[in-house]
């Protein structure tokens, strides 16, 4: 029974090493993203800026192609204007043309703030573009880093599990299975030593007197009956 204690405290032990490899590889994923968020952050800007320089492009050459189309216009009424019979034609024909001319100004005017403003924005996305450069070349190295920190405690918690099973595989079946059960889903101590006093050294519940005989005897596998840890004896 001595030799099954053993056994029952190395498996705990094991099951507490798996425990803090675990939460040390779950560490990883949180502090990997805390170093990509700003390079995210800005990688969003600058697809953003791209985006929006490709529109006001677009709006620069729409804006030329309306200008062009309004000229066209104003030289069709120019050639009309040569033709007029009358006063009153003529009349009607230039005020069409001041219209025309009025909105040639106006696709114009709006071209050159947007040629302005697509100006400052190219020189804007080559600096957010440079700072990107940069902050990359900051952050890959700690974070592949990181990575193969991450890889370490996977291989090492793969390991701490063949360990285990193969330390388990050497148990008394029905002894690992109420083991398991104590521990449960909770991660909680499954085994906890029975007092010189005959308290629980989980809960420090007396134990009756005739379990802590048949613990320190060791004579079958005892639970406490407030908290439910196997209980083995002190010494």
């Amino acid at each position: 029974m001595k030799a099954l204690y053993t056994s029952l405290l190395e498996l705990q032990t094991m099951d507490r090493e798996i425990l803090d490899a675990e939460t040390t590889l779950q560490q990883f994923d949180p502090q990997i993203a805390q170093i990509e968020l700003p390079l995210k952050t800005l990688q969003t800007d600058v697809e953003t800026t791209r985006t929006r320089l490709a529109e006001m492009r677009q709006q620069s050459a729409k804006l030329e192609k309306a200008a062009n189309a309004k000229r066209d216009r104003l030289k069709t009424y120019e050639t009309r204007l040569e033709r007029v019979r009358n006063a009153r034609e003529e009349a009607a024909v230039r005020a069409e043309m001041d219209l025309v001319r009025r909105a040639v100004d106006a696709d114009e005017q709006e071209a050159l703030e947007v040629m302005e403003q697509t100006r400052r924005t190219d020189l804007k996305l080559d600096e957010m573009e440079k700072q990107l450069t940069k902050l990359r070349a900051e952050i890959e190295p700690k974070k592949e880093e990181l990575i193969q920190a991450r890889a370490g405690a996977q291989q090492k918690l793969t390991v701490l599990h063949d360990q285990r099973s193969a330390h388990v595989g050497k148990i008394d079946p029905a002894a690992a299975r109420t083991y398991d059960r104590v521990r449960g889903t909770r991660n909680r101590a499954a085994l906890a030593a029975l007092k010189a006093d005959g308290a629980c050294g989980n809960c420090f519940n007396i134990v009756p007197l005739q379990e802590q005989s048949e613990i320190r005897g060791g004579l079958v596998l005892r639970r406490c009956e407030a908290c439910g840890v196997i209980l083995y004896p002190e010494s």
